[in-house]
């Protein structure tokens, strides 16, 4: 049994060993259960080392042709369950194999398929990179325009920052005489403002003195009102007591006005009822002598005096109903 390391560090007899192990245990010995009884190993490690362990078990059990003849101390049983184990090893071994082999042949199919696409990816970056290239031509043809735009507007700036900076120097002398008229007006109005706080002192005091006489002076006005109210008071006290007297003459009047006017209409009212008692007779008599009535027709100043008479009863209704109403 060769003890050589593996690539990835398991040992032949580390495998061989697991192998003897699965065996005694009745168990067909995989790749998996190799690399679960070792504890470590990929699968592209245990497998050649496995086919190694296959290939020697048929000398090691006397069924393989070179062998000379089978082993006497092996039980024909044991030589014949051996014998099936190693073919069905050797099945699963080439069943591995055509899996492994599929999976190659497929693992290289999805490598040609990756390397075509890295291929179209290469044309495509290839593409985009020329493409890149002169877009960046072009930009670099429209930055040396732009850099001899802007190295001219450059110039110009520097023609214009020259010229701003000898307004500048002007304005700075400028500034600078206006600064010293400035410090002459500010001297003119700080004395100016002297002047003025000692005129506003002094008409300050002149203000308190007259706020002093005006405040005197409103005193003594608004004694004399206080005066003055009372005596508007008295004065319209006097007077409401007069209006109250003349008010009750007054009223005294009006009733023996009444009481006279109502004596006129009795005495109007009995020489109406004569009149009217005399043109009854009139009229009799006209009847009875055509002649007396011409004599009896009444005259324009007896007519106009028994107009007058109702009138002068018309007007003193209102005067009674005014009384009553003021009753």
């Amino acid at each position: 049994m060769n003890t050589a390391k593996s690539p990835r560090g398991i040992q032949e007899a580390d495998v061989w060993a697991a192998a003897d192990a699965l065996i005694a245990q009745g168990l067909r010995p995989t790749i998996e259960r190799v690399r679960q009884h070792i504890g470590r190993g990929s699968p592209n490690t245990v497998s050649p080392l496995l086919e190694g362990w296959f290939a020697t078990l048929g000398a090691r059990l006397g069924v393989s042709e070179s062998a000379q003849a089978p082993v006497d101390d092996v039980p024909e049983p044991v030589r014949q369950a051996a014998l099936q184990m190693w073919q069905a090893a050797l099945e699963q071994s080439k069943q591995a194999a055509q899996q492994q082999l599929l999976e190659r042949e497929a693992a290289i199919a999805g490598a040609e398929k990756t390397l075509a696409a890295n291929e179209q990816h290469l044309v495509q970056r290839e593409e985009a990179m020329h493409q890149q290239k002169k877009a960046m031509d072009e930009a670099m043809k429209l930055a040396r325009s732009q850099s001899q735009e802007l190295s001219r507007r450059l110039d110009e700036m520097q023609q214009l920052l020259q010229e701003r900076e000898a307004s500048i120097q002007a304005l700075r002398q400028e500034l600078a005489a206006k600064l010293l008229q400035r410090e002459a007006d500010q001297q003119q109005h700080a004395e100016a403002l002297q002047t003025a706080a000692a005129e506003r002192q002094r008409l300050v005091e002149q203000f308190a003195g007259n706020e002093r006489r005006m405040l005197a002076e409103l005193d003594r006005v608004r004694q004399d009102l206080s005066t003055q109210k009372k005596q508007q008071s008295e004065g319209e006290k006097k007077a409401q007591a007069r209006y109250e007297e003349l008010h009750g003459r007054f009223v005294q009047s009006e009733e023996e006005l009444v009481q006279a006017r109502g004596g006129q209409l009795s005495a109007e009212q009995a020489l109406r009822s004569a009149q009217e008692h005399m043109a009854d007779l009139k009229a009799l008599a006209a009847a009875r002598d055509p002649q007396l009535q011409i004599q009896l027709q009444p005259t324009p100043e007896s007519a106009r005096m028994r107009s007058a008479r109702p009138a002068a009863a018309r007007r003193s209704l209102p005067a009674k109903s005014l009384r009553k109403n003021r009753r």
